[in-house]
């Protein structure tokens, strides 16, 4: 039964496929897949969904024992949601599914794209000849989150590649919820010397360590299935691209682990909830900087101050 899951299949507008995400993920969504309603085989899809536009999303679940009670869980959770309580929110539950079958599925969604100047990110199934100094990622996300393309992704890299062209760059980083690992990958290619990928799901731990391996960077990564809570070490820099509420209940754990000097990113936080984070934060010796927003989106980053 490991290797099975079971899809729930939600027809949204574009512009809500975020909001809906985020539900999925706090339900236990393992991943999710947007297919446009009429897909043309020959012509390679946009990155960036039409708002008004209606999708499918498929949401992938390890399997539960009662499916349709997880259904109706996730539409009381939909309902409950201000911005999509009016919304003509059609959810289905599909047949289950195999790992090899998701694997495939997302490949449609994902190509060559840039962080900055220096930085590219490309799936393994397409050839990428770099320009000048840039510095190139193969990553294949598999059964983990974390392509590069996701709003909370691009604005973590960005400030990422920031930090670290700055004459005293951070040396050591940690990433919370590594995922694919391509937020830790994306530091080493950067220049960042010592970085501990963490991630207490097994299956994101594999898949990180592959795409580390992969890339040649097996010598600046280390993948920890640790909490974060057994950690010892302290950073230089914390990235955490993790729901808003995961957020604030780690945020003293953050700091016991953050260098003084030392910078925590902080995305996977609605623009709705950005408020709630930063007050959650406000009794923490952080200096924030101005919030990057994309999308429904927002990254936080301050420094500890010494």
């Amino acid at each position: 039964m490991e290797n099975e899951w079971i899809v729930i299949e939600i027809q949204v507008k574009g512009e809500y496929v975020d909001f809906i995400s985020t539900v999925l993920s706090e339900h236990g969504c393992s991943g999710t897949v947007v297919e446009d309603v009429s897909l043309d085989t020959f012509v390679v899809p946009d990155n960036d969904l039409d708002p008004v536009a209606i999708y499918v999303l498929k949401a992938y679940f390890q399997v539960v024992s009662d499916p349709k009670k997880l259904l109706s869980d996730l539409v009381s959770a939909f309902n409950d949601i201000p911005a999509l309580k009016n919304q003509d929110i059609e959810i289905q539950l599909g047949g289950p599914v195999r790992m090899e079958d998701w694997s495939e599925d997302w490949k449609q969604n994902f190509s060559a794209f840039h962080i900055g100047d220096k930085l590219v990110i490309h799936p393994s199934w397409e050839d990428y000849v770099p320009a000048g100094d840039e510095v190139v990622l193969e990553i294949d996300p598999g059964m983990a989150f974390g392509t590069g393309t996701h709003a909370t992704t691009k604005l973590c890299l960005e400030k990422i590649a920031e930090l670290l062209s700055c004459p005293d760059s951070p040396p050591t980083m940690l990433d919370v919820g590594t995922g694919s690992g391509i937020l830790a990958l994306g530091a080493a290619a950067l220049g960042c010397s010592q970085i501990v990928a963490n991630d207490i799901d097994p299956v994101a731990c594999a898949v990180a360590l592959e795409n580390i391996k992969k890339n040649n960077y097996s010598q600046k990564i280390e993948v920890s299935e640790l909490s974060l809570e057994e950690l010892s070490s302290q950073f230089d820099l914390i990235v955490a691209n993790i729901l808003a509420e995961e957020n604030i209940r780690l945020k003293l754990s953050f700091l016991d682990h953050l260098r003084p000097g030392g910078w925590l990113i902080l995305s996977g936080i609605l623009t709705e909830k950005e408020e709630l984070v930063r007050k959650a934060y406000a009794e923490l010796p952080l200096q924030f900087t101005p919030s990057a927003y994309q999308d429904e989106w927002v990254c936080l980053a301050g420094q500890r101050m010494i």
